[in-house]
């Protein structure tokens, strides 16, 4: 009872906090999140020390209230992502090398291994098909998400600068630090105490409530339906860094191309 109750509480709690942020009511969304940091401080002394699962619904939380708190630097929407993100990362990191053994260090490798999340899963190799996978996957998905949300583009032309700068964002921060979150510590935590399908559900359940920001049902059962591939992918693979490549080579495409017209599926 304990354990269930220990997994769900947070569960929860985000869950009605982003039910108010669909709704509107930003200041209620905020307090709970908050709610949810402070209750993720305390669970670990209760349900058996499980300070990783805890550190990772905490850091679903901070998300939201970076994504909401962040003051503004810039009036350029894609300029100020790595503000929200970045920190994101910054804490992962400090999550991963508090759970990874002989990850003490600062050296590249260590950076390698903490990109492909090397640690939180057991036996992650990177393979370079992983790279054509992202893009098939990538460019089909985007079709998917224009139809269903038609997003606009996030750059003012397609010009190399922009793409390299929208790559950038998209990729790096934005991709790798969702994923870092939802896949590479949320998932494994879960996984380790509840088992593969749990995680896999609660990893896509939990990617999909945090798009309430986009206030359409429809568009939450699609990210719902992302979430299990890439949920199912990280499970298969172990690699942190294919997940993270499929989830911004997706956003890629969304915000540039196809709201231009071009690479549009008939």
């Amino acid at each position: 009872m304990r354990d269930k109750v220990g997994l769900l509480l947070p569960m929860i709690i985000i869950a009605v906090a982003e039910a108010f942020y669909f709704d509107g009511s930003v200041e209620s969304c905020l307090g709970l999140h908050a709610l949810n940091i402070f209750a993720c401080i305390l669970l670990p002394i209760w349900v058996e020390k499980r300070m990783l699962l805890y550190q990772s619904f905490a850091l679903v939380s901070l998300l939201r209230v970076l994504n909401i708190g962040m003051p503004v630097f810039f009036t350029e929407t894609l300029l100020w992502m790595p503000f929200v993100y970045a920190p994101i990362i910054l804490a992962g990191y400090i999550v991963w090398r508090q759970t990874v053994v002989d990850a003490d260090k600062l050296h590249w490798r260590n950076l390698v291994r903490f990109l492909n999340g090397h640690g939180l899963r057991p036996e992650v190799k990177w393979k370079w098909e992983y790279l054509l996978i992202a893009i098939i996957f990538g460019y089909l998905v985007a079709n998917l998400e224009h139809f269903v949300l038609g997003n606009s583009a996030l750059v003012h032309d397609l010009g190399p600068l922009d793409l390299g700068k929208l790559f950038l964002v998209m990729v790096v921060f934005v991709g790798f630090g969702e994923e870092l979150i939802f896949r590479g510590l949320l998932q494994s935590s879960v996984d380790k105490q509840y088992g593969k399908h749990v995680s896999i559900a609660v990893s896509a359940l939990m990617f999909s409530i945090m798009h309430s920001g986009y206030h359409s049902v429809p568009y939450l059962i699609f990210v719902l339906g992302v979430g299990l591939v890439l949920a199912y992918a990280y499970q298969r693979t172990g690699s942190l860094g294919l997940v993270a490549l499929m989830h911004g080579i997706l956003n890629f495409f969304l915000f540039s191309f196809l709201p231009f017209g071009y690479g549009l599926l008939p």
